[in-house]
């Protein structure tokens, strides 16, 4: 062999131990990886049908479950309470379950039923010698007992009792003899044989107890109810259904020992199982793309060769459709309800001819907010994938009319030239598509009733502002021409209106937002969370303002129009008013604030209210400023002007000391209102 030759040969062995390393390391390993992943994947698919079929199972056990208590209370609320008392008069019991046998309630003694059991041989004789009772029993099982015995004398007599239910009908008052342990026979006349009739007996259910002295009636220590509990723990601990005398207490015993235990178990075993189910969890919301891409080639291989990439990224695609198949059935039902919820933020937002241009772009944006937030677009997502696949496809349709063509390199050079993304960006670009998707049926799912009622206060919020602009306007418009108030006037009012109702609007969002973090932490947790509170408060403000104007703001106009400096103090008066609005609107928060865990948590609800806080201190100053109002001293202004520099935050520790500031704020406010309206009597 040549130089060259052994080159190439070493060369080759070099090559084909770097591929085993590949295949090892990088190849097949990833490959089972991924492989792997797909096995999963489709175990998980199984187990979403079981889980499926479980939750099915579960609604059918509850409601069985709900029909045997329903019926356990119409046969009797005291239903133990009438077993017991039925327990009290009947003491020999034959089984439901049990056919074969017969209890003695004074002994707990079980006995073989005779009308099962061969008592008489089927021989001329009839009687058993003791050889061969003894024989018979020596492996005898009767109901699933077994060390069934000769009775002895004491326990045989006991039996041949009147008021056993075999005393008439197996001859027992007939003196016949019956066949005993000590080895010979007896009966009433207490004559003796070595042969007779066989009527076993076992001691199971009371073997090693004091169960017979604790059911006597002359027992000190227990209560008649308490001895009764004794027989009804023997039957319901050994799983016997005894036939009472009355049929309804034997069937009111199947369904509180029988039918209800037998059911909860199942009941609980089918929510272990569907808890199980529910932790198999390969398909999740945190979707790692990169073990998915074990099974590719490397990126720069793929990117290498044209056809290797079109088949990636088609084979790639197809990968992301499974994953958000199975993540979608998975969950279904999450899917369903956020779509409804998808609908009512899906169509596009038509500007209101009614609504200014501010306020048609705090509507839209709000409108936007939501829909980024919480609208899935599922449909989007599997759109957008399958738009790359279509280029992948496109690549694959362009090659195959290269290769029925006659220009073939030159126009497959052409179309290596061409620039495309690298798989490595593809792969990671789809995959924040839909981990982006994913991430939303999770939050979603987490924060259900949240997102809930945030898109219900949404739209009502959306719709009372535009009663508002429309409904309110009119009303407020016929009030006031009844009383022949010009228009400029209750215009006037009505700009004013819409000022303060535009600033209570621009605080919805926020709040929303801080919720979609995550509920505020309560102190004392309540039915409904602190953020839902908040916005409820506002809302209770907002249409406090609204009264304010439909229902009193005529009047306070009508009380000034014809006095001395009628408008500043109709102005005063306003203002007055509607600081007694956001005086209450800080009271019910102050509750909500000191109901807030941490400190953080309190700053965001006093900044998020704090502009309407100074609403009206500000228009105060400004109404000053601008109608130069040189009767109001400097002086007033400058102490009306620091109650701006309000001090909560220093009381957040501490309710009383804040409830005190508050107080005291209203009454410094108050009394500059009067001093100025004082100074304006002075003109």
């Amino acid at each position: 062999m040549s130089e060259l030759e052994n080159l190439k040969a070493r060369q080759q062995e070099l090559l084909d131990k770097i591929q085993m390393l590949n295949e090892q390391c990088e190849g097949k390993e990833n490959e089972h990886n991924a492989q792997k992943l797909q096995e999963l994947n489709k175990v998980q698919a199984q187990l979403i049908g079981n889980q499926n079929n479980l939750k099915q199972q579960l609604q059918s056990i509850q409601e069985k479950l709900k029909t045997v208590n329903n019926e356990i209370d119409k046969l009797s609320s005291t239903a133990t309470d009438r077993i017991l008392e039925a327990i009290k008069n009947q003491r020999w019991y034959f089984f439901k379950n049990k056919q074969h046998i017969l209890m003695d309630k004074t002994t707990g003694i079980l006995w073989a039923n005779l009308d099962y059991f061969p008592y008489i041989k089927s021989s001329n004789s009839g009687h058993y010698k003791l050889d061969e009772a003894n024989a018979l029993l020596k492996n005898y099982i009767i109901d699933y007992f077994s060390n069934w015995l000769l009775p002895n004398e004491k326990d045989l007599i006991y039996i041949m009792n009147e008021s056993c239910p075999l005393y008439n009908t197996h001859d027992f008052h007939k003196g016949c003899f019956w066949i005993i342990k000590e080895g010979y026979a007896t009966a009433f006349n207490n004559d003796s044989s070595t042969t007779g009739r066989l009527i076993p007996c076992n001691y199971s259910l009371v073997q090693d107890s004091e169960y017979e002295e604790n059911v006597s009636e002359n027992n000190p220590l227990y209560t008649e109810k308490e001895r009764l509990q004794f027989t009804l723990d023997l039957f319901r601990e050994n799983e016997l259904w005894p036939i009472f005398d009355d049929a309804e207490i034997t069937d009111l015993y199947k369904k509180i020992y029988f039918e209800k235990p037998r059911l909860l178990q199942t009941l609980s075993e089918v929510e272990t199982q569907l808890a199980q189910c529910e932790e198999v969890n390969t398909v999740t919301a945190n979707f790692d793309y990169t073990t998915l891409l074990n099974k590719y080639d490397t990126a720069s291989s793929i990117d290498k060769s044209i056809i290797k990439y079109y088949e990636a990224v088609q084979q790639w695609i197809d990968e992301l459709m499974e994953y958000l198949a199975d993540f979608e059935q998975q969950k279904e039902s999450v899917i369903q309800d956020c779509n409804q919820i998808g609908l009512q933020l899906s169509t596009t937002y038509k500007d209101d001819s009614n609504l200014t241009e501010a306020e048609n772009e705090l509507l839209k944006n709000r409108q936007y907010y939501f829909k980024d937030k919480l609208a899935l677009g599922m449909n989007k997502v599997k759109a957008n994938l399958l738009k790359v696949k279509q280029q992948a496809d496109d690549i694959e349709y362009t090659i195959n009319e290269i290769d029925d063509g006659d220009n073939a390199i030159y126009e497959l050079a052409q179309l290596e030239k061409k620039e495309r993304a690298s798989f490595a960006l593809i792969a990671e670009n789809t995959a924040k598509i839909v981990n982006k998707a994913l991430q939303k049926i999770d939050f979603f799912e987490h924060n259900r009733d949240f997102i809930v009622k945030a898109v219900e206060v949404w739209s009502k919020w959306n719709e009372d502002y535009k009663v508002f602009k429309t409904k309110q306007y009119e009303e407020l418009k016929h009030s006031c021409e009844e009383d022949d108030i010009e228009a400029e006037v209750w215009q006037k009012w009505y700009e004013d209106w819409q000022k303060l109702r535009f600033t209570i609007e621009e605080k919805l969002q926020p709040m929303i937002a801080r919720g979609l973090k995550g509920d505020i932490e309560a102190k004392e947790e309540q039915e409904t969370p602190i953020i839902m509170q908040a916005i409820y408060v506002l809302n209770d403000y907002k249409i406090a303002v609204d009264n304010f104007y439909l229902e009193e703001r005529k009047n306070i106009y009508q009380q000034y129009v014809f006095q001395n400096c009628g408008d500043l103090q109709e102005k005063f008066e306003v203002e007055k008013e509607l600081y007694a609005r956001t005086v209450n609107l800080q009271k019910a928060l102050q509750n909500i604030i000191f109901n807030c865990k941490k400190e953080a948590d309190k700053i965001f609800i006093l900044r998020w209210i704090d502009n309407l806080i100074d609403i009206q201190i500000n228009e105060i100053i400004q109404f000053v400023t601008d109608n130069n109002l040189e009767q109001i001293s400097q002086e007033v202004l400058n102490e009306f002007a620091k109650l701006k520099q309000k001090n909560y935050y220093m009381y957040l520790a501490d309710i009383k000391a804040y409830s005190q500031e508050q107080a005291n704020r209203e009454k410094a406010y108050n009394s500059l209102i009067f001093k100025m309206r004082k100074g304006l009597m002075k003109k």
